[in-house]
């Protein structure tokens, strides 16, 4: 079951869409549904809303699981509102689907389900692993510095897409308060060199929010690729964190000695 979560702190609404084919047969599946929500919750410290694309979801329960289904979709319901979800919208309803056995409120069409939960911009749709959906963030408060990911290959190739990065970045930026590092993992991210000047043009907005460091590890390109230092492991990258006092070095996990590449 693979389900995408997308938290807007600013507007504390989780959206919620499912960006492959998923069918609901027992209350397992819907345990599996909780679990997966329950991680999502960890980044966040107060009251949301969370908007559903019911696209791609159906629930089908096998023969004498309709009543499983629906208790386990009540008991999930009561549990996630004990944990500061204040209501959960629905929208793409479809009765041949199974709908019926959601225990969210539904809304007729996508404008009215993001009115509901006051939130402005529409769902960023596109294939699996878009672009929007595969950045990735881990806060590593204690050491003040965001780490950020692509869970598959990417290019940036136009100014739109590190409009994208940057609105991400500033999202998750919500949850802090106090000056941080970017630490990028470049495995998966290319830079076309068209490119490049706007992602160098992040920098500055970025320090404007406190940022005060930017580098990146595993580059996928030749450093002069990216607009800020790259390292080949990911210790490497830490260790210039740390001789800054703002990144513990239990925390780089990488085994690897390569030396650093030079931009």
């Amino acid at each position: 079951m693979k389900i995408h979560f997308e938290n807007n702190f600013q507007r504390k609404v989780m959206i919620v869409t499912f960006p492959e084919a998923v069918v609901i047969t027992s209350d397992r599946d819907v345990m599996e549904m909780r679990s997966q929500w329950m991680g999502a919750l960890k980044s966040w410290h107060s009251p949301y809303k969370a908007l559903v694309d019911l696209a791609n979801l159906s629930v089908h329960p096998a023969p004498g699981q309709d009543g499983k289904v629906r208790d386990a979709f009540a008991r999930m319901m009561k549990f996630l509102e004990g944990l500061f979800l204040r209501k959960a919208i629905a929208f793409g309803f479809d009765a041949s689907l199974g709908h019926e056995f959601l225990p969210f409120e539904v809304a007729t069409g996508e404008d009215e389900a993001r009115e509901k939960v006051g939130l402005r911009e529409a769902i960023a749709r596109g294939a699996p692993g878009d672009f929007r959906s595969s950045i990735q963030f881990q806060n590593h408060f204690r050491q003040h510095t965001v780490e950020m990911s692509f869970s598959v290959p990417v290019v940036i190739e136009s100014n739109e897409q590190v409009d994208i990065l940057k609105s991400r970045i500033m999202n998750n930026l919500m949850q802090w308060h106090s000056k941080w590092n970017l630490l990028v993992d470049c495995a998966n991210m290319e830079v076309a060199e068209s490119a490049r000047p706007f992602l160098a043009a992040l920098e500055k907005p970025l320090r404007g929010f406190f940022m005060k460091d930017w580098v990146g590890y595993s580059p996928k390109g030749g450093a002069d690729h990216y607009p800020f230092k790259t390292f080949r492991a990911r210790h490497n990258a830490v260790a210039r964190l740390e001789a800054e006092g703002l990144f513990s070095g239990d925390a780089a996990q990488c085994k690897s000695s390569a030396p650093p590449t030079k931009k």
